[in-house]
């Protein structure tokens, strides 16, 4: 069945602004919704499990329609937490966390003043985590640009 020129050239007219407007929006509707940002500064693992337990907790209230990723910022003693030479002591919580961020459940992100401060080298830290120069920075940025809720 072919279409008559006409008919042709009019549904050409109607779907081009379409795809225009398709091909505009982003990969992943996520990327645009605001979220949620916890400032973390705890010094034991078991405090460290009760945040991501929150964060989990937390994702299974709000529609993931209508709000993106949670940012976990940390900035404190527990980066160590997450250095390669502990991992063995921490196996367990450092791989729920890897969970949680390939989930898109969590989005951990590493404070590079702190890490120096802590003598915490940028390779030390597994690669599911994000490092920001200064957490107070990026904390700040969340909220402004992209309309987190801090927590």
């Amino acid at each position: 069945m072919s279409l008559s020129k006409p008919l042709s050239i009019a549904l050409v007219a109607l779907i081009s602004p379409l795809m225009g407007l398709i091909m505009s929006l982003p990969l992943h509707a996520q990327d645009n919704l605001p979220g949620y940002v916890f400032s973390v500064q705890v010094s034991s693992p078991q405090q460290l499990d009760v945040v991501l337990t929150r964060a989990e907790d937390l994702r299974e209230l709000f529609n993931p329609d209508e709000h993106s990723k949670i940012a976990i910022v940390l900035h404190g003693e527990e980066l160590q937490l997450f250095q390669k030479m502990n991992y063995g002591s921490n196996t367990t919580l450092v791989d729920r966390a890897r969970l949680l961020d390939q989930l898109s459940i969590i989005d951990i992100k590493a404070c590079q003043t702190m890490m120096q401060t802590l003598s915490i080298e940028q390779s030390e830290l597994p690669g599911f985590i994000e490092q920001v120069p200064y957490a107070p920075t990026e904390i700040e940025r969340l909220k402004q640009e992209e309309g987190f809720t801090r927590l």
